[in-house]
């Protein structure tokens, strides 16, 4: 992307909103479109074959609405959430404990409900059909989201939580659809259906004073007093966001709304400008002194008012002298205040180096798109605010890592997972094309095709600002980089991966605790993939903040981990590979081996190592070795799957009795996990999980190394997610409860102890490991063997410098360290930060330092890959020293 020098940038900005913002004012429609821009938008939707099926799409969206309009002007607009009853038009609320608690006044016409309270409730809006007219209770009608009875319910007004915001947003958004559709057409049927339903919400919200807070329960007092969390409309700051459709419908209405003022602005005295005016500007002045600095508070807050300043009219127009180009400052520059940070300090927010937010996954993700939405709305008033600022676009790819296979966001912390917003890197592609940036468009547009192909986006279904402002893709294609490691310190997780596609692609995660910025104590918690899915997950199916489960899905027991003990604090990297240089960047640089990957981290009195093993192209597997210093210690897996049964080591079901309780509990949480079933075994054990909400089957099957004083636990967790979009056949979907095993030692340290496992993903048939058993183990040492369809590895783990021999002919000092042979033959050396590996006369020695290196026998030819200089020995050569490189043919 092209960019300029900050200071450059500023002075444009000074200098664009004296001229160009100035030239615009009183001219509308001018937030997405000019009237001179009708004929290009035509021309799109004949020419562009997305564009023409998003319109399509968005016709058959409102006609049956607007037709009806046509002869039954009330319908839609009875279903407006009104303070609708004569003598109860309430001109103030005052809230209470952060919910609604009285009104008191009686406004001319009627005035918009507010929610009935700060908090969600379990709770949808029944369909808008569905919807009684001109309701005087507020009382709603919801259907369950988590229960499988969808009956619906009747919600009294004060328990109603976001239903009457998303009512009225619902309703707002069908105009803002329809006034787009009248500047398509100039149909002036769909200006009718947007303008009813505008006029009503203007002036029922122009009657309306901002709530009041007596006790202070959001922080402040509210009305016009700085302070606290409250919007003009809503309890959050954040929330006042039904003023987006509403000033984008007076945008595109302005000429009709002129020509066809409402009856009521000849008793007020007043044009529709100057009512217009006053309602955008308490929404702008009010989230302007409203809620925090830093964070998504901050830019959610400017995303609301955005519109609402750039339709207002020239300075010179309001009396007061603020108008459109005295507010955009406060967004474009850094000004001082109490509440408030401008776009220098919200890119100062950003990690410069891995080009993160601060945030949780879906925090973050959904930052950059704002910003780059408010970039291109203002880029058309004539502020560029997109260049000189090269943290957008870095921070845009930088999201890119957090995203599976599929296309998913990872989940941990606070954050449901799903599709990533595309929008960002359509709006860089428009930007990029706007600026003749080519080599950008290129790369936006590569993004673009891949989310295309794998299903996750469809520019098909684009809303109309995607009509407007998307651009043709370039035919140019451009690759997208791959990366086997991303690692950000400050969340504190690693992603890894062996392959990216859906059906062959492996990956997992490893992740610390950490509280604030939307992150949750979770242990040392893993995740791994399967056919592009999180087979192992995290749970995050609670419905808010205030929901009585949302402490398990935002802590500890909500991930697979070990409790009691560590959750929170700094981690420490043993050893990685694909290493991260978290200096200059988020992503590896190097591989040393296509077959291995792994990472070892400690924290407090937890020590866990996590490894990708790939036997084939279609096949592989993960090892977990997981250490806790302590005598009592849980370790807790979740999986998917509709089943889960428990074998031995020869596959013999094992047989578990119903127990009342899980006896100890070290979190109050434990009391979700319900239909305990118990077993004490003290051997080896496979657990499989089966999903069968898809053909074939899915299982994963996980071996576990026996310890004494076992107890093992087969419950009943909540659900895994309440989206559609995450599941294989959307299994272990609220309200379904997830199998859960728990493993409990007791009296026996988990450090000399550990819990080690091993886990693989197949469809039903194609299952490839054979057989798993323990080589030897001490204190600090681990050694296994697994058998599959395609090769043997050794496996071999130690947390301290001696050096092991588990069975004849095999050595090893070090970290992690795997010997793998195919068919009886030599296949490989794999040695993760170590100082020795040798199986029979093969060997890895390190010449000084520790090293991560492998030593691979491939298609007739031997190759190396060491991060140091190595020493190596192949059937009954001399050991030789060698030099640091990847991939390097030994001749």
């Amino acid at each position: 992307m092209k960019f300029i020098p900050r200071a450059i940038l500023v002075l444009s900005i000074v200098l664009t909103n004296l001229s160009i913002v100035a030239q615009q004012s009183g001219s509308h429609p001018q937030l997405f479109v000019s009237n001179t821009d009708r004929i290009m938008l035509l021309n799109k939707i004949e020419s562009e074959a997305w564009a023409n099926d998003s319109w399509n799409k968005l016709q058959d969206e409102i006609n049956p609405y607007v037709n009806r309009h046509v002869t039954n002007p009330e319908w839609i607009v009875s279903r407006l959430a009104m303070y609708w009853k004569e003598g109860e038009r309430f001109t103030q609320c005052y809230v209470k404990n952060q919910n609604w608690d009285y009104g008191e006044g009686n406004a001319p016409v009627p005035t918009v409900r507010l929610p009935g309270m700060r908090t969600w409730n379990d709770y949808l809006n029944v369909p808008l059909e569905d919807r009684p007219p001109y309701n005087e209770s507020g009382d709603l009608l919801g259907i369950s989201r988590s229960s499988a009875d969808k009956t619906p319910v009747l919600i009294p007004y004060k328990e109603s939580g976001h239903m009457i915001r998303a009512n009225n947003m619902e309703i707002l958004n069908l105009a803002e659809k329809s006034a787009f559709a009248y500047f398509v057409t100039q149909d002036e049927k769909y200006a009718k259906f947007s303008a009813d339903i505008l006029w009503t919400w203007l002036l029922g919200t122009y009657y309306m004073q901002p709530p009041l807070d007596p006790e202070k329960s959001t922080n402040g007092a509210g009305g016009y007093e700085s302070g606290g969390i409250m919007g003009y409309y809503d309890y959050e700051v954040i929330h006042d966001d039904r003023q987006i459709p509403a000033a984008t419908t007076y945008d595109f209405l302005y000429d009709y709304l002129n020509k066809n003022p409402h009856k009521h602005l000849k008793v007020m005295g007043k044009t529709t400008a100057e009512v217009a005016g006053v309602v955008f500007k308490r929404f702008i002045d009010i989230g302007l002194i409203r809620g925090g600095k830093r964070g998504n508070w901050n830019v959610n807050r400017f995303k609301n008012i955005l519109n609402s300043i750039l339709v207002l009219e020239s300075n010179d127009f309001y009396e007061d002298g603020k108008g459109r180009e005295y507010y955009i400052p406060y967004y474009t520059e850094d000004k001082p205040s109490d509440y408030f940070s401008g776009l220098p300090v919200i890119m100062d927010f950003y990690d410069k180096t891995t080009g993160l937010w601060p945030e949780s996954p879906g925090y973050a993700s959904g930052m950059i798109p704002i910003v780059l939405e408010m970039g291109v709305k203002l880029y058309r008033s004539g502020v560029n605010t997109l260049a000189g600022n090269p943290i957008i676009s870095k921070a845009a790819l930088a999201n890119l890592g957090w995203l599976d296979a599929r296309g998913n966001l990872v989940v941990f912390g606070d954050m449901r997972g799903g599709p990533a917003n595309i929008s960002s890197f359509e709006s860089l592609l428009t930007y990029a094309t706007w600026e003749g940036d080519t080599e950008t468009a290129n790369k936006m547009a590569a993004v673009i095709r891949k989310s295309v192909e794998s299903g996750q986006y469809s520019r098909n279904s684009s809303d109309w600002q995607g009509i407007v402002f998307n651009q043709p893709l370039p035919d140019l294609k451009s690759d997208l980089p791959f990366h086997n490691t991303a690692y950000s310190p400050f969340h504190k997780h690693i992603i890894m991966k062996n392959g990216n596609d859906e059906n062959n692609g492996m990956m997992f995660t490893l992740y610390g605790g950490k509280q604030k910025s939307h992150l949750a104590a979770n242990g040392l918690a893993m995740q791994f993939y399967g056919k592009g899915w999180a087979m192992a997950p995290d749970a995050s199916a609670y419905e808010s903040y205030w929901s009585k489960d949302s402490g398990y899905h935002r802590g500890i027991l909500g991930s697979n981990t070990i409790v009691p003990g560590y959750s929170r604090g700094e981690i420490t990297i043993n050893a990685m590979d694909p290493m991260v240089d978290t200096l200059s960047g988020f992503y590896n640089t190097t591989v040393t081996s296509k077959m291995v990957s792994f990472s070892d981290v400690s924290a407090e009195e937890k020590r866990r190592l996590v490894a990708m093993v790939r036997t084939s192209e279609t096949t592989g597997y993960y090892v977990d070795v997981f250490r806790s210093d302590q005598l009592n210690n849980d370790y807790i897996h979740h999986n998917l799957g509709n089943t889960i049964i428990l074998k031995n080591a020869s596959n013999t079901p094992l047989s578990l009795q119903n127990v009342s309780d899980l006896g100890t509990k070290y979190d109050k949480n434990y009391s979700f996990f319900k239909n305990q079933r118990k077993v004490n075994y003290s051997n080896d054990f496979n657990a499989t999980w089966t999903t069968t909400t898809v053909s074939p089957a899915l299982h994963v099957n996980m071996w576990m190394m026996g310890q004494n004083h076992r107890d093992l636990y087969l419950v009943d967790a909540p659900p895994t997610t309440i989206r559609t979009d995450v599941t294989p056949g959307q299994v272990n979907k609220s309200p379904e409860t997830t199998p859960t095993l728990l493993v409990r030692q007791n009296n026996i340290n988990g450090k000399n102890h550990p819990f080690v496992a091993v886990f693989e993903v197949y469809e039903t048939g194609e299952k490839s490991i054979k057989n798993i058993s323990k080589i030897s183990t001490s204190n600090n040492f681990v050694s296994l063997l697994t058998t599959s369809k395609n090769s043997t590895q050794y496996i071999l783990n130690a947390i301290d410098e001696k050096i092991y021999e588990p069975k004849r002919n095999l050595k090893f000092q070090g970290v992690f360290g795997i010997a793998s042979e195919k068919n009886n033959v030599f296949e490989y050396l794999y040695l993760g930060k170590g100082k020795l590996l040798q199986k029979d006369h093969y060997k890895i020695e390190a010449v000084d330092e520790t090293v991560t290196a492998e030593l691979k026998f491939e298609a007739g030819n031997y190759y190396y890959s060491s991060d140091k200089p190595v020493l190596i020995q192949f059937k009954k050569g001399k050991l030789k020293e060698y030099p640091a490189g990847y991939n390097i043919e030994i001749k």
